[in-house]
């Protein structure tokens, strides 16, 4: 059975999974990635809005240090796999004069926080205009924070995919892990089309990476599903990540934002609610209303909408990122919502090390 065994079973082709192959191969390891949908990258990483992050509440937990950390190696992942990644500025804006006064407090909170990693600047109106005139007269003043990007998420699981096949790696898509049976030395996979034999498993499953945990014999709690409505519209330039201060630092709540895209269109969201399932969701006209009522005074003109779209993220049970290895064989990644998409390098850089792989 030798040759058949792989060393590492990635579970799920989203970008944190990808992320992670990528991380690993390079390294005279054999892997193959197993997916339950019929393409990469279209769970939780097909309904996003983009960004990379900067600030994430609360600033104590791991998602929020994995964010700062992940941010900066996009710029060299993005360059090697040739994918368009835009730096803006995100401007935390007020719109009343009453509330200039806490601009100064959040602002040394955050370069307190931050560190020397991300510039940061204090600004009124008129400088604010000068770097983003999309802005309405009803801005009165904000924090400039230096280090944002919006990614084209969609190139970057393609070209993932494609640099992971020329790697050596395999793919088993259309394929539901039924159960895991973990011994001393490798795991059985029980799967919807066969048997897979590895030495380490990585839980990488998004949505159901709870439910894949328990199938592999560590019960790290149930997802809440938290539903992301988002409206992107076009005729709407705007140069900067645009969001109104303050930021809401409650688990259940998402700040959301005005967001440039790769694409030259501009995206408003995401809201965030609890939904009970996890798929076969729906959005409406109501979700449309409380964005454009939230972001629309922030800006000069309402542009022409193009889609109104959403995404459901695994909220943890623990409202933070769970990264558990507490079997030898497997590794799971549960509850990694926002900012998964920017933490997915130092996620994968955990693994790697976890796994005893340095380097690449």
């Amino acid at each position: 059975m030798g040759g058949s065994i792989y060393d590492v079973a990635i579970i799920g082709a989203g970008l944190i999974g990808l992320t992670t192959a990528y991380k690993l191969v390079g390294h005279a390891l054999r892997l193959v990635i197993v997916e339950m949908k019929a393409e990469a990258g279209t769970g939780v990483s097909g309904g996003q809005a983009e960004v990379i992050h900067v600030v994430q509440l609360p600033f104590g937990s791991l998602k929020s240090r994995l964010a700062r950390l992940g941010n900066i190696e996009y710029d060299g992942m993005c360059k090697d796999l040739e994918v368009t990644l835009l730096r803006v500025p995100a401007l935390l804006v007020v719109k009343n004069w009453f509330m200039l006064p806490i601009l100064p407090v959040v602002y040394l909170y955050l370069r307190w926080k931050l560190g020397n990693n991300f510039r940061l600047e204090l600004r009124r109106r008129s400088k604010l205009k000068e770097l983003e005139p999309a802005l309405s007269d009803s801005v009165t003043g904000g924090i400039v924070v230096h280090g944002y990007g919006v990614v084209d998420s969609k190139q970057l699981v393609k070209n993932l995919v494609e640099r992971l096949k020329s790697e050596g790696v395999e793919f088993r898509f259309n394929t539901r892990v039924l159960e895991g049976k973990v011994d001393d030395d490798t795991v059985l996979l029980e799967t919807s089309s066969g048997e897979v034999v590895c030495r380490h498993v990585i839980n990488a499953a998004g949505l159901y990476s709870d439910e894949v945990a328990k199938r592999l014999g560590t019960d790290l709690g149930a997802h809440t599903p938290g539903l992301g409505v988002m409206a992107e519209f076009s005729d709407l330039p705007v140069r900067s990540i645009i969001a109104p201060l303050p930021i809401n630092p409650e688990p259940k709540t998402k700040g959301g934002a005005i967001i440039p895209t790769t694409r030259g269109t501009t995206v408003m969201g995401p809201t965030l609610r609890e939904v009970e399932a996890k798929e076969g969701w729906s959005v409406d006209e109501n979700d449309l209303h409380v964005l454009l009522e939230k972001f629309g005074p922030l800006l000069k003109k309402q542009g022409k909408l193009i889609r109104l779209f959403a995404g459901v993220r695994p909220m943890s049970p623990t409202r933070d990122f769970v990264i558990d290895s507490s079997s030898e064989r497997v590794i799971n990644l549960v509850g990694i919502e926002s900012p998964g998409l920017t933490s997915a390098p130092a996620i994968a850089k955990i693994v790697a090390e976890r796994l005893g792989v340095t380097g690449g």
